[in-house]
């Protein structure tokens, strides 16, 4: 069960309870310039690659169909009560409940122990009791393959994954968002320590409000946008623990609505990465040095500077505790018709602690400020300094079934009359890790 407050001061109030059976992380998508929105909370302590986190899923896939592993799935969520006010006094979305339930699994498919093919097939019901417009049928659909062999590693995956989130800051509303897409990644050991590894990707955001009927909501459909990357660079590894690479990126991003808010744009950005996975400490950095300009005479003040994310943790999978120190700088889109983007930038630290085998505890407090850059020169400079803090406790109660408690706070100070909001979260969730 997962209870959830949420609170904007400038647009909605909304009370959700949430039942929850299974969670699932998305794999991550290819290289992209600019972002919507990231979760306070920094990121996750994850001490596995990419390769050892397939390794833990096909063992934890208990049914065998032939050569085929599966994982079923099962899930009830965000079963909610919303209730929006605003500030002018007349509510916009009435109050309603509503629930989200879906079923379906993931197959994995070993050709030998360096290949394997995957299929994951999750599909979900959104439901509004007084909203029939907004009730959706989503999901997360995915095929893709991992190619671990003795010179080259190969990743490929295409799909869809309609779900739904809040997309940005600007509007804090729920709405279904689809995305589609896929991402090829290769890297080739040319010698013991030197390896050349390129990336591309496609994706094709689409925000599903065109029958919400709903003024606010509905200017998310101008984010709608097709986004490409390709990425061709050096990795250099002195010893197992250490990677370090530099490489060049390209990126394009075509919208949808050309002629409202059309923020189309292209760039090129020299890119370095870096990461150390010790037994007791772990440090990884990615920055860009990006240059984006309008394409085809769109509305996009050009950007130069760098985007990057940075963190350190002590501690590691086998000690009781582990501290993360994390910042990042990224660019998200602006509504506004005054303002091209936002610049999000955050600095914060976590903590998580274990007690005992079976329940582990994580908190987290950060700063930023989000500087907006406007159109014109007579627009007024907005900024918003932004605070979050928050924690979770997990319990597991059986190896497939975990229970967490968790809470976020953030607090938006901006400038600029009748902007300032505040956003918070409170909720239990039972996560069902695979059916019996």
């Amino acid at each position: 069960m997962r209870l959830k407050f949420s609170l904007n001061r400038r647009a909605s109030t909304t009370l959700i309870l949430c039942l929850t059976t299974l969670a699932l992380r998305a794999g991550g998508a290819g290289a992209q310039s600019l972002v919507q929105y990231t979760p306070p909370g920094g990121p996750q302590e994850k001490p596995e690659s990419r390769r050892e986190e397939l390794e833990r899923q096909i063992e934890a896939a208990r049914y065998h169909l032939g050569p085929v592993r599966v994982a079923p799935w099962l899930a009830l969520r965000d079963v909610a009560y919303v209730r929006s006010l605003f500030t002018s006094g007349q509510p916009l979305l009435p109050n309603d409940f509503t629930a989200t339930v879906g079923a379906g699994f993931r197959a994995y498919l070993r050709n030998s122990s360096k290949a394997t093919w995957t299929a994951q097939v999750l599909p979900e019901y959104v439901w509004w009791q007084k909203q029939t417009q907004r009730r959706q049928l989503n999901g997360r659909y995915l095929l893709g393959f991992a190619g671990y062999f003795n010179h080259l590693t190969l990743e490929v995956q295409a799909g869809r994954q309609q779900q739904q989130q809040i997309v940005t800051p600007e509007v804090p509303v729920p709405v279904s968002s689809r995305n589609d897409g896929g991402e090829l990644l290769a890297e080739l050991r040319l010698s013991r320590a030197f390896s050349l590894f390129a990336a591309t990707s496609f994706t094709r955001t689409n925000n599903l409000v065109d029958d919400l009927r709903d003024p606010l909501t509905g200017a998310l459909r101008l984010l709608d946008r097709d986004d490409r990357a390709e990425r061709l660079g050096v990795r250099w590894r002195p010893e197992r623990r250490w990677t370090i690479g530099v490489a060049g990126e390209r990126t394009e991003s075509d919208f949808t609505h050309q002629g409202a808010l059309d923020r189309s744009n292209s760039g090129t950005a020299p890119l370095v990465e870096m990461r150390f996975r010790g037994n007791h400490l772990g440090l990884e950095a990615e920055a860009a040095d990006r240059s984006l300009t309008a394409r085809r005479g769109a509305d996009l003040i050009p950007f130069h500077g760098v985007t990057g994310n940075a963190a350190i943790t002590v501690g590691g999978a086998q000690t009781r505790a582990t501290a993360t120190l994390y910042t990042n700088r990224a660019l998200a889109y602006s509504l506004s018709p005054l303002y091209s983007y936002f610049t999000d930038r955050r600095l914060g630290a976590a903590l998580a602690v274990g007690f005992g085998q079976r329940t582990r505890g994580r908190v987290f407090v950060e700063g930023g400020r989000n500087d907006y850059t406007a159109f014109s020169a007579a627009t007024p400079h907005r900024v918003e300094d932004v605070s979050s803090y928050g924690g979770s406790l997990t319990f597991e109660l059986r190896p497939s079934l975990r229970l967490g408690i968790e809470g976020v706070r953030s607090h938006f100070s901006a400038n600029l009359p009748g902007e300032s909001r505040t956003y918070t979260s409170v909720g239990a969730t039972i996560t069902l890790a695979e059916l019996p």
